[in-house]
């Protein structure tokens, strides 16, 4: 029944407490989606390319299943602080390797006459006027401390906190979640049978407006923006209290009560979003997780230091986690009425946004919530069992970067399957940059930040006896034999497999290929999976699977899981590449759909034999231009054209939307050449006569290094942008035989999830592959890094 009988029962409470404005006409006026309302910050250029977000949807530091109990001692006589410990959140959220053992109400004696001990790995919760840093030290002595309820970051001295701030680094990190009261609400309304989720454009209102007008001036002037501004043709709902009360559904207060505000977060398109005490409030993720879209203005979104009201706050860009959301961020709440009445206008685009900000969302969750089980299973992993047993692996310092990486995946696979913890070890410095005196971070350990799951907190072993060439040494002992070294770590026998990147092809082909001949279901699959983050059902699911699907499966795990993860100072550097050279021209990049196409030229494509089908296609193409003859074999040319790439676009229909297309290409002057023949509009480059597209090509910029290893830093950094682009494209159009063309398809598979496939892509059972066309040769690549 759509919530018609949900919303007609409380209907009256909310014409008391809110004001509900009807739309006097049936639909909306379709314009475009408007991008101006898109911040300023330096930010908006690449929010929907943060390279943190290569997980899909797991923690970028899922560890092994342990089954760890973590003790949460929620310090405190009152408890709605502590909401994201009190509902499901974290098991939603989490990876499965954990039990959380919650004791509420626990104590914070000023004399300290009896701490707690606890053996297991445990965090004291506390708020700052409950029990202050010292007195929680001294009665859990022996855990970890998190501060909550600091919305105003006055307190540093805590392990992990509930709000976050640019200006307090090297602290743990949870986000409030959704308020307990809001979460049981959601829980009993979910739970009727009159349920039914909305898609944004089938909603009663175009947005909400529900906040307490006390706790921020510019909560005031929003009020009184909409009190001025309302437009009678768009449906929304407010309740603006005069006064912030915490008795929220007291009948005394003029706020709306709990179930009334979650019946409307769940028929609101928008939620508005402005800004309390800190712009970081439970309504964001009540909204998201209702299916609405919040709203912020960009000076809350960006907070710095300062007064209230101004976009300044005590907590330093506290939303930094959101800058790549896919939620509306206005220049100001001026803009609200004008953009909101657009958006409404395109069903579609406001549908896909609110698909594109739920898959968001999940992976954010997943990533911090697996963020502090790491944390919390720091102190609970021992050096003496798990460095016992270590795959040693050696990159092939002559190799492309594309190809270390793949190799680093296919070493990680290896090493998940042997239940070996994972170490990589580089080359010396003199060895990497003979000839320059500035240190590059060009070794493969410079450039990947392996999590903590792969290595277990492990170091290179037997550095006392054992260094660079010594590990060599055993690599080209006996290639027969497993290259198996015992050394001594501090007095413990370690056992040391040693893989070279010359080597780990037929290593790993030697020891897992017997997992394909056993018979289904696989006992050593499950296993497999379980260490590679695996919830119970989905290792269930992979023993059973056999061929392309199960590598495919394989490699959503281990994306899952971040398995590639890249240095920070890396990182950085990508970013402000992708800022300054790809996405210059772009405004809020996360509400703009883009698709990447990747053509390489830079060898005989078409000599590789399963380009052998192409040749008859790339002879008929050129001949028709005058470029060949097959009677005479004058002027060839052996590259794949431009068209061929874009041919899956001829059975797309019309539409008056642009395409807007990035092509990374070791060729961009040839192809620049090739997209100038095709005719020309006011909008961008026309195919088939009616598809319009806006091409950016990667440019080569030869400013960006002076030579040796500076050039080899500067195009790691370059190639590893492209990367970043490609992988998150709506739609993906290349080949899988180059290293960084499998590398992105294997990036762009994820296990299969409801809330998910509206995103696009191919069916491949139970795992999603994003939109990828293979443009020529191979259908699937192998596994994962193969």
């Amino acid at each position: 029944m759509q919530l018609f009988l949900a919303i007609a029962i409380f209907a009256c409470s909310l014409f008391i407490t809110g004001h509900v404005y009807f739309s006097k006409a049936d639909d909306y006026a379709a314009t475009p989606r408007d991008s101006s309302a898109a911040p300023s910050h330096p930010h908006q250029n690449y929010r929907s390319l943060r390279l943190e977000k290569y997980s899909d949807p797991k923690s970028t530091t899922i560890a092994p299943r342990v089954n760890s109990t973590i003790s949460v001692y929620l310090v405190a006589k009152t408890l709605p602080p502590y909401s994201i410990f009190q509902t499901d959140t974290l098991e939603r959220y989490g990876t499965g390797r954990i039990v959380l053992h919650v004791h509420e109400h626990t104590q914070c004696d000023s004399i300290c006459e009896s701490p707690l001990v606890d053996n297991a790995p445990c965090v004291a919760v506390a708020v700052p006027r409950h029990c202050k840093i010292d007195k929680l030290k001294c009665n859990y002595p022996q855990c970890k401390t998190m501060l909550i309820g600091d919305e105003k970051c006055r307190v540093r001295s805590h392990d992990v906190r509930g709000y976050y701030s640019a200006t307090i680094l090297n602290k743990g990190y949870l986000p409030l979640g959704p308020r307990l009261d809001s979460w049981t609400s959601f829980q009993k309304i979910q739970s009727s049978p009159q349920f039914f989720f909305h898609p944004s454009s089938k909603r009663q209102f175009a947005f909400n407006a529900i906040f307490s007008q006390s706790t921020n001036e510019g909560r005031k002037h929003l009020a009184e923006i909409i009190e001025e501004q309302h437009d009678d043709n768009m449906p929304f709902f407010t309740t603006m209290a005069k006064v912030w009360s915490s008795k929220v559904n007291s009948p005394l207060t003029q706020q709306l009560d709990t179930d009334s505000y979650i019946e409307v977060l769940l028929d609101s398109a928008f939620t508005l979003a402005p800004a309390g005490h800190n712009p970081e409030c439970y309504r964001l993720f009540e909204a998201v997780e209702a299916g609405s879209i919040p709203v912020l203005i960009k000076n809350d979104l960006y907070a710095t230091f300062g007064k209230r009201g101004n976009g300044n706050f005590q907590c330093k860009e506290s939303l930094h986690h959101w800058y790549d959301a896919p939620i509306l961020v206005l220049d100001s709440w001026n803009d609200l009425f004008p953009t909101v009445e657009r958006l409404m206008g395109d069903h579609e685009a406001l549908d896909e946004m609110q698909v594109k900000l739920r898959t968001w969302y999940d992976e954010y969750m997943h990533s911090v919530v697996g963020g502090f089980e790491d944390f919390m299973l720091e102190a609970a992993i021992e050096e003496k069992s798990v460095c016992d047993d270590i795959l040693l692996f050696v990159p092939d310092i002559h190799g492309s970067l594309g190809s270390q990486l793949n190799d680093y995946i296919l070493a990680a696979t290896l090493a998940t399957f042997r239940n070996k913890a994972m170490v990589i070890l580089d080359a010396p410095q003199e060895l990497i940059c003979p000839t320059e005196d500035k240190v590059y971070p060009l070794g493969l350990s410079s450039i990947v930040k392996s999590p903590t799951w792969l290595t277990r907190g492990c170091a290179v072993p037997c550095q006392a006896t054992h260094g660079y060439s010594d590990w060599g040494g055993v690599l080209q002992s006996d290639l027969n034999v497993d290259p198996v070294t015992v050394c001594e770590n501090d007095g413990r026998r370690v056992n040391v497999f040693v893989v070279g990147g010359d080597e780990i092809h037929g290593v790993f082909e030697k020891h897992v290929k017997d997992i394909t001949l056993q018979p289904r279901p696989s006992s050593v699959a499950y296993d497999w999976a379980v260490r590679v983050g695996a919830e119970p059902q989905e290792a269930t699911m992979f023993s059973k699977l056999e061929g392309e699907t199960m590598w495919d499966y394989l490699g959503a795990l281990l994306i899952r899981s971040n398995v590639l993860r890249f240095q920070p100072l890396i990182a950085n550097d990508v970013e402000e590449y992708i800022k300054k050279y790809i996405f210059p021209f772009q405004s809020g990049l996360s509400e703009v759909s883009y698709d990447a196409i990747q053509i390489r030229r830079g060898a005989d494509v078409l000599a590789d034999p399963e380009a052998a089908r192409l040749i008859t296609f790339n002879w008929d193409y050129w001949e028709k231009r005058g470029y060949y003859n097959q009677e005479t074999l004058t002027k060839s040319r052996k590259y794949i054209p431009l068209p061929h790439y874009l041919r899956h676009y001829n059975s797309l229909h019309c539409r008056t939307k642009v395409h807007q297309v990035y092509i990374a290409t070791d060729d961009p002057v040839g192809v620049k050449r090739e997209i100038a023949q095709f005719p020309k509009s006011d909008e961008g480059t026309i195919l088939n006569d009616c598809q319009v597209f806006k091409f950016t090509v990667s440019e080569v910029n030869n400013n960006l290094g002076t030579g040796g290893c500076a050039d080899r830093y500067d195009n790691a950094i370059v190639s590893i942008a492209d990367f970043v682009v490609l992988r998150n494209a709506d739609t993906f159009v290349g080949e899988f035989h180059s290293d960084w063309g499998k590398l992105i398809r294997t990036f762009r598979l994820m296990l299969k999830a409801g809330q998910r496939l509206g995103l696009g892509g191919v069916d491949q059972g139970p795992v999603l592959l994003k939109d990828t066309k293979v443009a020529w040769g191979r259908l699937h690549p192998g596994p994962p890094g193969w």
